[in-house]
């Protein structure tokens, strides 16, 4: 077993569960570089950057953070009495960029005025002015990286050395963007957060994630020279892994927009990395709001209810795949999720008039 699998406790092609506490030994330090105003409302970090790494098991009743920087690490378990006040705490914001990454299962967070969950593989970022907490119950672990500016503008500089023609095209990256707004006067009173949702199988963006959290968290506790050069890189690595349009789908969410505009983005966002595939309930469980309010917000701003919606997304897809592919209709059905072929077709010659095989026929004889 390698370094890695040791650190993590885990074999190598077990990502659900990244991180084991049992590995960490318990480490109690008086000079914490996290700082807590008297009202706990506003968070901030001493030095350039810091993890926290959060596992809560509420029916085991363990919970742990481990806190991790550049020149030290330590760990604390939770009891009861002060997992009540990690619970009430107020909603505060950070004096640094925080991206909150979550590991395996689900994470209820707080968000200004509104509640949401997060799972395994999706991630929220948000700026120096978003309010927010999440909550210390049921069964998840989840990754906290907080940034200085001047450690993100160290970043940013790879980028920009790495990329000298601007193939990547910063300005038009919604992360770039929200961390080069951080620094700007002109933005410095914005509330603005951003929602990443994978677009591929959770577990393939675990295998592409983990190694590079361990890869931080092991050069911190081995502390060698060239360390440093390894956390930067590994960091530089995973915004770009975050910024990969193939691997993820990035919603921007002002927060003082207004109540229903702010939802029906959230909706939008989900129903488009779901593919289509997103009842209602499901919906209802993500957002903490009643099915039927949801439904009438996609109503008003689409003239169609969430499952038309949804059926809309998946029928585009289809007629991308029969337009630009070479695949076959059945795997076409297959890889959209139809169990029943006649019920696809039905669908299909509803919305565009025509069968998946006349409109493959006839698309590639206007091409022609």
């Amino acid at each position: 077993m390698s370094q890695t699998d040791k650190l993590s406790g885990q074999k190598s092609s077990d990502s659900a569960r990244l991180f084991s506490p049992e590995n960490y030994r318990q480490i109690t330090d008086s000079s914490n570089p996290l700082v807590v105003s008297n009202d706990f409302q506003l968070y901030g970090i001493e030095t350039p950057f810091m993890i926290l790494l959060e596992t809560c098991r509420e029916q085991e009743n363990l919970y742990n953070i481990f806190q991790f920087t550049q020149h030290s690490y330590l760990s604390s378990q939770i009891d009861e009495k002060h997992r009540d006040f990690f619970r009430k705490r107020p909603l505060h914001q950070h004096s640094c960029i925080e991206i909150m990454y979550v590991l395996s299962g689900a994470v209820t967070n707080y968000v200004e005025n509104q509640v949401f969950t997060y799972e395994a593989g999706q991630c929220c970022i948000m700026n120096k002015n978003i309010l927010h907490s999440e909550d210390f119950a049921g069964d998840f672990q989840a990754v906290f990286l907080m940034m200085q500016d001047d450690f993100i503008a160290q970043l940013l500089a790879e980028y920009q050395e790495s990329d000298p023609n601007g193939s990547m095209h910063q300005e038009e990256n919604l992360i770039f963007q929200l961390f080069t707004d951080s620094r700007n006067r002109l933005h410095q009173f914005d509330k603005v957060y951003l929602d990443c949702f994978p677009i591929i199988p959770v577990n393939d963006i675990l295998e592409k994630t983990s190694p590079l959290l361990n890869t931080i968290i092991y050069e911190i506790i081995n502390m060698k020279p060239g360390s440093l050069f390894f956390i930067k890189g590994a960091f530089s690595r995973l915004l770009l892994l975050m910024t990969d349009p193939k691997l993820f789908s990035i919603n921007r969410i002002h927060s003082q927009s207004e109540s229903q505009e702010y939802l029906f983005s959230k909706i939008t966002h989900i129903m488009r990395t779901s593919h289509g595939r997103c009842t209602r309930e499901e919906l209802s469980s993500q957002l903490h709001y009643n099915a039927e309010y949801l439904n009438r917000i996609m109503k008003k701003h689409t003239g169609k209810t969430i499952l038309e919606y949804g059926q809309s997304i998946y029928l585009d897809e289809a007629r991308t795949l029969l337009a630009d592919t070479d695949k076959s209709i059945s795997s076409i059905i297959e890889e959209l999720g139809f169990s029943n072929r006649s019920h696809f077709y039905r669908l299909f010659e509803n919305r565009y008039g025509e069968t998946p095989l006349n409109y493959r026929k006839r698309h590639r004889s206007e091409i022609s």
